[in-house]
């Protein structure tokens, strides 16, 4: 809450995190901090579930990653943003996402989703469309294999 204006209608900017862990993105989101300093936003950087710090155990389970999908993930964000406004105080206060990759097709695909919950949102190198009409036979909900991907490289 470094810029946040401390106003209940203040602007909230929150990251829509990707498949690694939260650090890695909070210094490259220079966008954020500037933008975050000269409106006196709220910066909050959420991370995707089970992302590789925080994966559920893989042994004995046929289907660990059912509660993975990037619908879930939308969810939890949503649900994210419900909490910061009521510990905040700021019911009303706007919300944009940023987001990167993966996490500015998230940031996109929340905007589209939640749009009572999101003002905006700023996606950038995300092909959000992109993916719907060159990868026709792949499900557009592949996060939970780029999870198993950031898990089986992380040990």
């Amino acid at each position: 809450d470094k810029y946040w204006g401390g106003d209940k209608t203040g602007n909230i900017f929150f990251y829509t995190g990707n498949e690694s862990p939260v650090e890695e993105y909070v210094n490259n989101t220079g966008l954020m901090w500037e933008l975050g300093e000269r409106m006196q936003a709220l910066l909050v950087w959420a991370e995707h579930r089970y992302e590789p710090a925080t994966h559920p155990s893989l042994v004995g389970s046929d289907n660990c990653f059912a509660y993975g999908t990037t619908a879930q993930a939308l969810e939890d964000y949503a649900a994210a943003i419900v909490a910061v406004r009521d510990q905040y105080g700021a019911p009303s206060a706007p919300v944009i996402a940023f987001g990167g990759s993966y996490g500015g097709m998230l940031a996109g695909w929340m905007r589209i989703r939640y749009p009572h919950v999101l003002a905006g949102a700023i996606a950038a190198s995300a092909p959000v469309w992109g993916l719907a009409t060159t990868m026709e036979s792949e499900r557009l909900d592949w996060s939970a294999r780029a999870i198993a991907r950031g898990i089986s490289s992380a040990g």
